[in-house]
């Protein structure tokens, strides 16, 4: 069975992270689909690369170097030269089983037999870091290295495996592992994919799509798109399903999932996937998108949970409800790179411990969060057709972050103007500076200078 690749879904993980983050715009030929996992993993390792990532489905993308596009696998990732020279798995096997009658008719001990159908690639990023301030005491100094390792297996044209990993070493110099995500998506037909495991959340965009160094056009995140505290999801464990179809002239994709929810710290909700739930509620929530056009998308997202508060020494704890919502766009006609994304959630009056040693639980009033950014960054490849003026790309964003309610989870209110420009030397390989302007409710303004280099492999 050869698959309709010009519909499969999109996904926007690990995959499109893989990929050569996309240098400059342009349009995308189509291709012929004559493989089946070398094309399949192709399409995915794809995803991130095109200027909105569901574009996959409405314009399939044919893997080969278009340096003047800034498009190229070479030095990028190993995904599609691995896959795309292999042999088609049927016939691998056709083979293997002509040798193997041959030689049993001469006597001969057939040989060892290999499942061709099976790719495993390793691929990923290491990233360096610097920073200076002279406004916020903490002088200037070389952040911590990541290694970023990814693997991917895929096994015929439905299943495939994905493994992200953090290596980074702290301001101590202990060096700390995580797990991103460990996923298994399964390809039931042109236009739905189940995964399980633990997966990036699809709500919003810049989590799922842009949070990659080698993707993210500045070197830091967005206000409150954080870990703890935050109010984007990060990551999420259970079961979801995701894919795209053609309405009309335009695409619509959509994604759901169930899973074990955030938890409560010390800066209000954990939004990131936990292995294990610490109650018997399970969150919802999913995202919904429409492309009229290839470079124009806009989505809404939603989610909802119950949270357990935290245990204290003593008392009893309860649990509130956490509801959010969201809108984002983005536009990446021509060599524009313009997008948005908003987010408001709500955590009702919970009883909960503000630390793990407090000795009885503190009734927490309802609280709200909303966080929100405006980006907008254009590559000189339209201007400009000197090589080296051509691959710079600056960028202007603005983030914020509010808080109302828990006085105690507003330390993370913040609004900040971040102005950067990156220069790709490569499509995966990308210096960053970036000057920051960050303004607190109750703490002093702080400008710092960032810098980053981003070497994927």
């Amino acid at each position: 069975m050869t698959r309709n690749l010009a519909m499969l879904p999109a996904h926007p993980t690990l995959s499109g992270e893989i990929s050569a983050s996309r240098a400059s715009p342009g349009p995308i030929p189509t291709w012929n689909p004559g493989r089946r996992l070398g094309l399949l993993a192709s399409v995915f390792a794809m995803t991130l690369a095109t200027p909105t990532f569901a574009q996959t489905i409405a314009t399939p993308a044919k893997l080969e170097d278009h340096p003047e596009r800034g498009v190229t696998m070479k030095g990028a990732s190993a995904l599609a030269s691995d896959l795309l020279t292999r042999r088609d798995s049927e016939q691998a096997q056709g083979d293997l089983a002509g040798a193997s009658s041959t030689d049993a008719e001469n006597g001969a001990a057939p040989p060892a037999q290999t499942n061709d159908r099976i790719e495993v690639v390793l691929t990923g990023a290491v990233v360096a870091d610097a920073s200076y301030s002279g406004s916020d005491g903490t002088g200037s100094y070389f952040g911590g290295a990541q290694f970023l390792p990814i693997l991917l297996v895929g096994y015929g044209d439905q299943l495939l495996v994905e493994t992200h990993m953090e290596i980074t070493t702290d301001s101590d110099g202990e060096t700390e592992t995580s797990l991103e995500y460990a996923q298994v998506n399964y390809l039931v037909n042109d236009w739905l994919t189940v995964v399980a495991g633990k997966f990036l959340s699809p709500i919003g965009q810049y989590q799922q799509a842009l949070h990659a160094p080698w993707i993210n056009k500045l070197p830091t995140a967005p206000a409150g798109f954080t870990e703890e505290g935050g109010a984007s999801p990060m990551t999420e464990t259970g079961l979801m399903v995701r894919g795209g179809f053609k309405i009309g002239a335009g695409t619509a994709t959509y994604a759901a999932f169930v899973g074990n929810g955030p938890r409560l710290g010390e800066l209000g909700p954990m939004l990131e996937g936990f292995g294990g739930d610490d109650n018997r509620n399970k969150a919802i929530g999913g995202r919904v998108s429409y492309l009229p056009t290839p470079d124009f998308e806009i989505g809404l997202s939603a989610m909802r949970a119950r949270i357990l508060g935290m245990p204290a020494m003593a008392g009893d704890v309860s649990q509130a409800t956490y509801s959010l919502v969201g809108a984002d766009f983005a536009y990446t006609g021509g060599y524009w790179d313009i997008r948005g994304e908003y987010l408001r959630s709500r955590l009702g009056e919970i009883n909960s411990a503000k630390e793990p040693t407090d000795p009885m639980p503190t009734t927490i009033p309802r609280t709200k969060w909303e966080a929100w950014y405006g980006q907008v960054a254009y590559r000189l490849a339209g201007i400009s057709s000197n090589k080296v003026i051509a691959n710079f790309e600056p960028a202007i964003r603005y983030s914020r972050i509010s808080v109302s309610g828990y006085s105690e989870f507003a330390d993370v209110q913040e609004q900040r103007w971040s102005f950067g420009i990156a220069y790709w030397m490569k499509p995966a390989v990308v210096a960053k500076v970036a000057y920051e302007i960050a303004d607190f409710p109750s703490a002093p303004s702080a400008k710092r200078l960032n810098l980053q280099l981003t070497f994927g492999f």
